[in-house]
């Protein structure tokens, strides 16, 4: 399960690294559109600047040297020129690209300003400064993007009357510090993100805050703490408003767990009156009857299911007392060896054809209440006993870990299905082994009643293994020390041991 915050952040940090790159893009498409119109004003105006007129001898030469100092470094010709007369080629620039064929490029036939020629105009005379070299018009300039030698072009088309002039410059030359741009916002952008991504974190542990208030004070209510309540934020509308709904489930919850408790304490201790005296008249009619009739066997049956139902009455005040914190624990010095070899005695005389392996490390003592202690280990060792297969064993063994006692009763009973495995401690619940016919009957509140108890000495109870021939559960209890050494008096006025040694 992941973490709110991260995924806030990521999401955060996601989106904001989408936005900048689309707004990069943006950006950049937009400049490099407007710096590809620039460039084609630029060479419009240049060509337009040298066809108004018919240009003089050397004019094309001039030109691309003049364009060739625009050019920057050693590398090739950023501008380059190609010019034809009445079908004849001109004018060529030494870095002319090879693979650029110029007669692949169209010439416009439309003039600018609408000027429209059925014929070339006459050759210009040669005497007169105006009437040498009148003004010309010019054709429409037409624009596109060629890939030749290993570069990319921009070429413009153009000309007048009498020449065709196509200006070509290398994209590469004008756009490198747009590209330069772009590789530096490519390489912020990280550090950007990772600058969102903190922040996104900061503001959702700051939104997050009221929330972890809340997780807070809901650990902090436990089943003997219902009447607690949560505080609703003053300025937070919306998590005073989950503060006030979670109360209003804590009311309901208490009162229905009020009502569950009062129930099982009440009907343990007004059932226990009406049972002692069924117990009475169903043991004066066994008294009566003649031994081995059938009425005796009647009321021995009644007095076996009356038995059990006091069993039971008296787990749940134990469950209800429990329950409210008023499982009162006697601490007494209990030591635990001596305590699981009686009851290891006990098995073995109700089932004495169980293989049981004791492993009782010695010296290991708690503090605790005896009678409830044996009823929990009792419980336990009752069950690995019940619950075995024909010719399984059971293994109870005492070790110290730590600070606390372990002790780990194990069986080869025919294991505890995976469904049953988070509902073994709940109340009244029995797995479907135990539902059986041929299983000891019994109510499904032994081991609720042995984790409470040991919970209630400070311990815990957990089933640390379920394996297919093998059932172990483990029961841990703090340690106190044995028989601790006395310490040593101070030694008597007088005594040598006392004295002050020579020096």
């Amino acid at each position: 399960m992941t973490s709110f915050r991260l995924r806030l952040a990521l999401l955060v940090g996601g989106v904001t690294a989408a936005l900048l790159l689309g707004a990069g893009f943006v950006a950049w498409s937009l400049a490099s559109g407007f710096n590809l119109e620039r460039l084609d004003r630029e060479l419009h105006e240049l060509a337009r600047r040298n066809l108004a007129r018919v240009p003089g001898p050397g004019n094309w030469s001039r030109l691309d040297a003049a364009l060739g100092l625009i050019g920057r470094g050693e590398g090739p010709p950023a501008y380059v020129i190609w010019t034809r007369t009445y079908e004849r080629e001109e004018y060529r620039s030494p870095g002319w690209p090879a693979e650029l064929d110029p007669a692949s490029l169209p010439v416009p036939a439309a003039y600018e300003g609408g000027i429209t020629l059925t014929e070339p105009p006459p050759p210009p005379r040669k005497s007169g400064l105006n009437a040498q070299n009148p003004s010309l018009p010019v054709r429409q300039t037409t624009f596109r993007t060629v890939f030749a030698n290993g570069a990319t072009w921009r070429i413009a088309v153009t000309g007048n009357p009498y020449t065709t002039l196509i200006l070509g410059v290398r994209l590469e030359e004008t756009t490198r510090d747009l590209d330069r741009l772009r590789d530096r916002y490519l390489a912020a952008v990280p550090a950007v993100l990772l600058l969102v991504g903190l922040g996104a974190w900061w503001l959702a542990t700051r939104a997050l805050r009221p929330v972890a208030a809340l997780t807070e004070a809901a650990e902090s209510i436990t089943a003997q703490g219902l009447s607690q309540r949560i505080a609703a934020p003053a300025h937070d509308r919306e998590f005073g408003r989950l503060a006030t709904v979670f109360n209003a489930m804590l009311d309901r919850l208490e009162r229905s767990f009020q009502q569950a408790r009062r129930f099982s304490a009440d009907a343990s201790h007004e059932l226990k009156t009406p049972l002692a005296l069924l117990q009475a008249e169903v043991e004066q009619g066994l008294r009566a009857e003649a031994a081995g009739s059938p009425a005796q066997q009647t009321y021995r049956s009644l007095l076996e299911e009356i038995h059990r139902l006091k069993s039971i009455l008296d787990k749940l005040l134990l469950l209800s007392l429990a329950d409210s914190g008023q499982l009162r624990i006697e601490g007494t010095p209990l030591e635990l060896p001596a305590l699981l070899a009686g009851l290891i005695e006990d098995t073995g005389a109700m089932y004495p054809d169980l293989p049981l392996e004791p492993a009782l490390a010695p010296g290991l003592a708690v503090t605790g209440d005896p009678t409830l202690l044996e009823q929990a280990l009792r419980n336990l060792l009752g069950n690995a006993a019940k619950y075995n297969r024909p010719g399984g064993s059971v293994r109870v063994a005492l070790r110290a870990e730590g600070a606390e006692a372990v002790v780990r009763i194990g069986n080869t009973g025919p294991g505890i299905p995976a469904g049953d495995v988070l509902r073994l401690f709940e109340r009244f619940y029995r797995g479907d082994p135990a539902r059986r016919r041929d299983r000891p009957e019994g109510a499904g509140l032994g081991l609720s009643l042995a984790r409470e108890i040991l919970r209630a000495h400070g311990g815990e109870l957990r089933l640390s293994r379920a394996e297919p021939d093998w059932t172990e559960f483990e029961a841990r209890l703090p340690l106190v020390p044995v028989n601790p050494a006395p310490a040593d008096p101070p030694p008597a006025a007088g005594d040598p041991a006392g004295s002050t040694p020579p020096r």
